[in-house]
Order: C-alpha cells, then structure tokens, then sequence
C-alpha cells in the first residue's frame, strides 16, 4: 500500500515568522510530504525564504493581486495534489513528527474525519508560554471522539479547543467546497471563525482523533488581527451564525445544548459594554446581537 502524501499549505502573507513556519514544514520526517506556499503577501521576502531553502518538496505560486484571507486558504486547497490535507499558518509551526502521528491516524481509520492535537502557544520570539483558555487539554489521554459529541462540547462552551488550522489534519476528500469557497457555510462567509465552519464540517462525518502530546505551536503576537475591537464585534457575530447552522447539521440537538450554546454566547457579549474603542455601529451592533441571542434562548423555554 502506498503511504498517502500529505499537503503542507502555507497561506503566507506574514514575512516576519514565515522563515520559521517553513522550516518547520521542512523538518517533518516519516511521511511523504508536498509544502504549498500561496505568497500573498506585498512583499518578496517570502519568495526569496522559499528559494533560499531550494528543496523540491516545495511548491511556490506568487499570487499577482491579493487573494485575501479566506480567497489565499482555498487556492492552497485546490491545489494541493495530496490525500491529506495540514494548513500551516505563516506565523505558526510544527513540532518534529507532527505530519507522520495524524497522518497514521488518519490512514489506519478511516471513520476518523478529523485529526488534531494539543498545541503550544509561543510568544512573538518563539519561546513557550502559560496555555491560554483555548490551548488547554481536551484530554489527558490520547483518544478517539464522537465526532458530534466535541462539536456539542465546544460550541456549548464557546471555545475553540480543536484547534487553529496549523493543528487540524484531515482528508481533502472529505470537505466539499460551497459555491467554491472552503469558509463558506450555509450562504456565509467566515472570517474570525473561519477553522470552526470547516471543523464542524468535518465533525458531522465521523470521529475525531485528539493526541494529548503538543504537535504544534500557536504564536500570539500584537499584530494578529483579532486584537483589533471590530473585528471582535465581527467574531461575535459569526458565533450566533455557527450556532443557528450547526443546529441545522444535526448538533445541539438536545434543547439543554442549544441553551448552554446560546448562553455562553451571551456571556461574551455582555462584558463588551462600556468597553473603551468601539464605535457607536459596533455597539449597535452587540445591542441588535444581544437582542437575537436573548430571543432565541426565550423560545427554548
């Protein structure tokens, strides 16, 4: 049997680490890998970091007007030629045999629709730092998980605990494109949750793989986007989408999983309020999203 290539896409448009990210693509070992580098950046310094390292596993396409974020992420998708699919932020990186464990997993269970693991957060130089609500464990243990049962966890709670794309594995035959777009669910483009839409995607088909060791790391650094007030007005709003279309695809079925959903939902906008740096549309904005939360958890009543 041939072992499954797997397709490392770097959507790169951070020149400042994307140095490390490539290394850390290059040094996986154990599996049969292509590394994908969709250049949208303004600059040439990821163009020149891509023929410095000169290693034939690499692919580079220099885009000739910016794809944009979610544009950037789906491009790396259809061109990528491999079985198995690992997104790898241009600000993140990998740790030594991160590829080969999920992509055994992956290749051993074909009931498995989704591979992810612990992730280390860095900070901007690199080094380990304290876990953050999002990176903490899912398990102590190593272990495969109903698939339904995590995205019932997570949307319950509101986090994130699967993980950023540079976390995920999963087979590129296994998610279908809406009206061409790999972060479009039910009519929406998804930005702040973009990961979650194509995660819950995945949870809907079978089981999910979680490796309690740290295959990844996740840098947090000021000049990530949703640092920004708007954009985090933005990400609320997307939460109460992915709520109404995960219902829709069979999660929160129980009415107790839709509250919990919807509460914990609400319990991120109310502190919003009175925050210093929105602006008045934004905060008109929360208002009409608080309205909407409170009336669907009224109607469960």
């Amino acid at each position: 049997m041939t072992a499954p290539l797997v397709s490392i896409c770097i959507p790169a448009y951070n020149e400042r680490y994307f140095g490390e990210a490539l290394g850390s693509a290059l040094a996986q070992q154990g599996v049969e890998v292509e590394i994908l580098v969709s250049d949208d950046s303004p600059g040439e310094a990821i163009g020149k970091a891509v023929a410095a390292a000169n290693d034939p596993r690499v692919r580079y396409v220099r885009n000739r007007e910016r794809l944009g974020f979610g544009a950037n992420f789906t491009q790396c998708f259809t061109l990528a030629r491999g079985e198995m699919m690992k997104f790898l932020n241009d600000d993140d990186r990998l740790r030594p045999g991160c590829v080969a464990a999920l992509a055994s997993v992956l290749a051993a269970n074909p009931a498995v629709k989704l591979a992810t693991s612990r992730r280390q957060p860095i900070d901007a130089s690199g080094a380990r730092v304290a876990d953050i609500p999002p990176t903490l464990p899912v398990s102590s243990v190593s272990a495969l998980m109903p698939g339904r049962e995590l995205g019932d966890f997570v949307l319950a709670h509101s986090i994130n605990l699967i993980g950023e794309p540079t976390t995920v594995m999963f087979r590129r035959a296994d998610v279908a494109l809406e009206e061409g777009a790999i972060f479009r669910w039910g009519g929406r483009d998804y930005h702040c949750l973009a990961d979650m839409c194509l995660w819950l995607r995945l949870l809907a088909q079978g089981l999910a793989y979680y490796a309690a060791a740290p295959l990844s790391e996740f840098r947090l650094h000021a000049g990530q986007e949703q640092h920004r007030e708007g954009v985090r007005v933005g990400c609320l709003v997307e939460r109460l989408w992915i709520v109404r279309e995960a219902r829709s695809a069979g999660f929160l079925a129980a009415p107790q999983a839709q509250r919990m959903a919807l509460a914990s939902l609400r319990a991120r906008i109310v502190p919003c309020f009175g925050v210093p740096g929105f602006l008045p549309a934004e905060e008109a904005t929360l208002r009409d999203l608080l309205a909407q939360v409170d009336g669907e958890i009224a109607s469960l009543r």
